[in-house]
């Protein structure tokens, strides 16, 4: 097949793991003979290419019509986003952007990984082709213009009179595919968009996302205190501060270590408040190849968020490398994280819950020991090829092939 990947932010121009998740499963199904292209954005026209091959897949990265590029939203001024998200749903550049795309590849297949930023209208231009369309929900952006249902420090309990409108309009022009379905990496999330979203009208599943995670090679360092690691952005969302909060208390009476890898809004407030700690170390942002290496010589990962994770990257690396995770009882990480086998769950956001589960495991950390084997011995789960494989299954429904197809798809699907 000839497919046609939708991705705003695409590595090397990437903030998370929706973009890595993107280009992991556009590369496996270049690997496995499919014809791909990425459309995603530039910051700059200077940055701009035009159906370059790249590693085997041709990307357009265009400058698109948006107030700010899109890689600049964090950092943007407040009176601009309504503008943003304005044109982000019916600037008509966006869909002539698309179609331009559309024209010079001619796919057989689209898989849309993040379009705010590209133009949720460019939708329209899809629909009318009449392509096959797989919608891969990696937040819940199709019920929430912030993507996360999340605002203030708390999740949202429904959605504001501009998200309904938003959602509202992108189910219209849902409406308008013949041929479409949703996959998200996480049952929660499905749910939880489901409840906000007509996705129940069209074929969706989960399917946990395709990634390939390339094992360190040598040894463990030894440590004589056990070294507790958090992966990905400073925002308030992430909980980081909580963890920050905890571990400072502990510190007082237990000897450990914290690594912080990651930037992000929160960084410098962070970094000027606890940075000198002995105990504390940041890292800012580190390339993802070494990213590997600082979680083999990690005892234990935290993902303290308080937001509905869907289904956090670092935490299924972590454990397809045998690092167990401690990590909040919310979103897709009950999905990740058997308690007590591989690592454990705690309320998110309760202070004398992450204080009291951390100081059983620096008071114990033979604890830690058997999380890690358990977490060894289930290597495996998150299979690239038995994952993608699902993935081209269910893709295959979507696109309507022959009978036979259809129930290898199914048989996939339900092996899953």
């Amino acid at each position: 097949m000839r497919i046609l990947v939708l991705s705003a932010l695409y590595p090397p121009d990437s903030r998370g793991g929706a973009e890595n998740s993107a280009a992991n499963l556009t590369r496996w199904l270049a690997g496995q003979g499919h014809e791909m292209a990425v459309l995603t954005t530039a910051a700059s026209r200077d940055e701009e290419l035009h159906g370059v091959e790249q590693d085997g897949v041709r990307i357009w990265r265009l400058r698109t019509p948006h107030v700010y590029p899109l890689r600049e939203a964090p950092h943007a001024a407040r009176w601009k986003k309504p503008i943003w998200h304005a044109q982000d749903h019916v600037d008509p550049r966006n869909r002539r952007a698309v179609a331009r795309v559309l024209d010079a590849f001619r796919p057989d297949f689209v898989n849309i990984h993040f379009i705010q930023g590209i133009g949720y209208n460019a939708l329209s231009e899809i629909a009318a082709r009449h392509l096959p369309t797989l919608f891969v929900l990696h937040d819940l952006g199709l019920a929430c213009m912030r993507m996360s249902m999340f605002r203030k420090d708390a999740s949202c309990k429904a959605q504001c009179i501009g998200c309904r409108a938003s959602s509202f309009y992108k189910a219209g022009l849902i409406r308008r595919f013949e041929r479409i379905g949703f996959c998200s990496p996480s049952r929660a999330n499905l749910t939880a968009l489901a409840a906000l979203f007509p996705i129940g009208r069209y074929p969706h599943t989960s399917i946990p996302n395709p990634n390939f995670y390339p094992l360190p090679q040598g040894e463990r360092a030894p440590s004589d205190r056990l070294r507790l690691l958090y992966v990905g952005r400073l925002h308030r969302s992430k909980g980081v501060e909580g963890l920050l909060d905890v571990a400072a208390t502990l510190a007082e009476t237990q000897h450990f270590s914290l690594t912080i890898v990651g930037d992000g809004p929160e960084g410098e407030r962070l970094r000027r408040r606890y940075g000198d700690a002995e105990w504390l170390h940041f890292l800012g942002h580190v390339p993802e190849s070494e990213v590997g290496d600082l979680m083999h010589d990690a005892d234990l990962l935290c993902v303290p968020s308080i937001w509905r994770e869907n289904w956090p990257g670092v935490a299924v690396r972590a454990l397809e490398m045998g690092l167990p995770v401690l990590g909040s009882r919310i979103g897709g990480l009950p999905e990740l994280i058997d308690p007590g086998v591989t690592g454990d769950l705690v309320e998110p956001g309760d202070r004398a819950a992450w204080i009291e589960a951390l100081r059983r495991v620096l008071v114990d950390p033979a604890e830690v020991a058997r999380w890690r084997r358990n977490a060894e011995a289930l290597r495996g789960r998150f299979d690239q090829n038995r994952l993608g494989e699902r993935m081209l299954a269910f893709m295959a429904t979507i696109a309507g092939h022959p009978v036979a197809v259809q129930n290898r798809a199914e048989q996939a699907l339900d092996a899953g």
